[in-house]
């Protein structure tokens, strides 16, 4: 009788893609609750944040920056201009350089100088009070720029067309609208430094308008009371 030959079992293949172990892979997931999951995605950071152009700034990118070869900094070159630029929009109320980039190469260094002379004369400590700052200097630039454009347009010699005329007008409306927004933030900002007022007013109607003295009765003296 012949005999069948026994085959040998099939080798398995390393390339075959092994089945997942749903147990498992239930196992190893984590639930998160709303909280948690608030917690997590408000300390993740997108391009351009501050804090990690801080971190990669200070874990040796500034030092190759500064203290390396040429060819060093030639490499890092690209990405120490990104992380600083995200520096200096993050504290754009301290290096004003949005404020500088809304105006051509004329008013740059005017709208930085002149915003950290308002600074300085109204001791601008808070973020709040310099970006007033900041917004007093904008207005100001821009009417010294339409100043300019309008009185450019002043010759007489030159011929007053319907256009011309219109022009005219916008630069001046530009010019008050600038003026008005330019005290408003000057005045915003003495309002924040202005001290607080105090008081206690015991009450049922009280009328109280501006630039009104109060004068609390005095007890009459007994001493000075006649009998």
């Amino acid at each position: 009788m012949k005999k069948h030959k026994i085959l040998d079992a099939p080798k398995s293949d390393s390339n075959a893609v092994k089945q997942p172990d749903k147990q498992a892979d239930n196992k190893a997931l984590q639930t998160y609750t709303r909280q948690q999951i608030k917690e997590i995605v408000f300390k993740m950071t997108t391009t351009g944040s501050v804090e990690p152009a801080l971190n990669k700034l200070a874990d040796g990118l500034l030092s190759k920056w500064r203290q390396g070869s040429p060819k060093e900094r030639h490499k890092v070159e690209k990405e120490f201009m990104e992380q600083v630029s995200a520096v200096m929009y993050g504290f754009e109320a301290d290096t004003h350089i949005a404020l500088m980039e809304g105006f051509g190469e004329r008013y740059r260094g005017g709208a930085k100088e002149m915003c950290r002379q308002f600074i300085n004369d109204f001791d601008c400590k808070t973020a709040a009070e310099k970006i007033l700052a900041e917004s007093a200097a904008t207005a100001f630039m821009r009417y010294l720029d339409g100043s300019r454009r309008l009185n450019g347009c002043m010759d007489a010699s030159e011929y007053i067309s319907d256009e011309r005329t219109r022009y005219l007008g916008y630069l001046s409306k530009q010019m008050d609208r600038s003026h008005r927004q330019y005290l408003s933030s000057i005045s915003m900002i003495k309002q924040l430094k202005a001290p607080a007022i105090e008081m206690n007013i015991k009450t049922k109607n009280a009328f109280v308008a501006q630039n009104q003295q109060i004068n609390a009765p005095q007890a009459p003296n007994e001493t000075n009371e006649s009998k």
